[in-house]
């Protein structure tokens, strides 16, 4: 509110008077906020809550009817359905985050709702316009741009393009700036945080155990515990202690397998895209490349999180279909990391624990993996019935 409030009285929104209040986030994402400084505080709460409930059912419905639309066996239907409310299950903590702390990431599980929906449905140009008003307002849905270039979408591809530069300069065409641009102040920022072996993208500690973001568990996995994080517990919560250089190059690797992975999910299914494919197929797309925009971020905390339900949802479906024994391994991985972990239940020491090594991440990373071992399992499927139909 304090950024929106600094944009519509012609401030600069990206230098702010004090650190704690600074804007992050691109320009578009204030046009979400710059209405609420017209109506009370307390109005403004109810609005952005009513915002984000509409958000979660919104892409509820959307994620729901769109898989069952073309399942006409009842049981299936039910048996999808009871996944889908496990995968919710498992995924409580990043659903429950956002709400707690009125965060915009519901906004984003739509865009990708309405993306994955319109997918399906053969709608290209509501496809991309999701996923690019998702890049606009977030930065991290633009990994949706190289797979449709890699799936030869080509409407998508620019429907994505023109939705995003549209409400990119949006902010900055409704209200002048006087001085620098909304766009180029962004930038600025985000050329100051875009060392991928450094956690907090510039304006948080490298040692935070609130990031759970890939760099950010690397580096507190490698990097000797500064000491205020040290004072409470008074250890060294470091596994192995590498230099600032190698760090960067085994975080630019474990980018590289993540990237790998997501790569492998969105070609598994054809180097072109195929629109006839299921539903289900889709979902493990979405999921696979939701999950590479938390791990590859600057920065995650626990409420950017809830993207990664595409991925959880996708790999419980996989597991009702066919009990491979690596999804199986994954499944319980997933509940695993999955388990309340409130601090009232289990302790702060506990939870701290969990936190700084990277439960969260490990919690996407194996959702990644049970993606990318679906993706095959589907193309497995996909090649034993077209050699069916030619024995035929």
């Amino acid at each position: 509110m304090k950024a929106a409030s600094r944009y519509l009285s012609g401030g600069d929104v990206y230098v702010p008077p004090e650190p704690i209040s600074y804007w992050p986030y691109p320009p578009a994402m204030l046009l979400t906020v710059a209405p609420l400084e017209f109506v009370p505080e307390w109005a403004a709460r109810i609005l952005w809550g009513a915002l984000l409930a509409t958000c979660v059912v919104g892409a509820g419905y959307l994620i729901t009817t769109t898989l069952l639309a073309g399942v006409a066996d009842q049981m299936m239907r039910k048996r999808i359905s009871i996944c889908l409310l496990l995968a919710v299950a498992i995924s409580h903590q990043h659903i429950l985050s956002p709400l707690t702390y009125y965060s915009h990431d519901f906004i984003l599980v739509l865009c990708l709702a309405i993306g994955f929906a319109a997918t399906v449905k053969r709608k290209e140009i509501v496809a991309g316009c999701a996923f690019g008003i998702g890049a606009a307002l977030k930065v991290t849905p633009g990994l949706f741009f190289p797979i449709l270039l890699i799936q030869r979408r080509w409407k998508a591809l620019v429907a994505m393009f023109c939705a995003g530069a549209i409400l990119t300069v949006a902010p900055d065409v409704l209200r002048p700036p006087n001085g620098e641009t909304l766009i180029a102040g962004f930038y600025r920022i985000a050329m100051n945080s875009a060392d991928i072996s450094v956690a907090g993208g510039g304006k948080w500690p490298a040692w935070n155990p609130l990031a759970q973001n890939l760099s950010a568990t690397i580096t507190r996995w490698t990097m000797t515990t500064p000491p205020e994080g040290e004072e409470e517990h008074l250890t060294d919560w470091a596994v192995v202690h590498l230099d600032a250089a190698t760090r960067s190059e085994v975080t630019v690797v474990a980018y590289g397998i993540v990237l790998g992975m997501i790569v492998w999910v969105v070609l598994a299914s054809g180097w072109k895209f195929n629109s006839s494919l299921s539903p289900l197929t889709r979902l493990n797309e979405i999921g696979a490349v939701a999950c590479g925009m938390v791990l590859l971020a600057p920065h995650s905390s626990n409420y950017h999180f809830a993207v990664i339900y595409f991925a959880i949802a996708s790999c419980m479906i996989a597991v009702m279909k066919k009990r491979d024994p690596f999804m199986v391994v994954i499944f319980f991985a997933l509940c695993l990391l999955g388990l309340p972990s409130g601090r009232d239940l289990i302790g702060h020491y506990l939870v701290q624990v969990m936190l700084v090594y990277g439960k969260i991440t490990f919690g996407a990373l194996f959702a990644l993996a049970g993606c990318a071992r679906v993706a095959q399992l589907q193309r497995r499927e996909r090649t034993a019935a077209l050699s069916f139909a030619y024995s035929e």
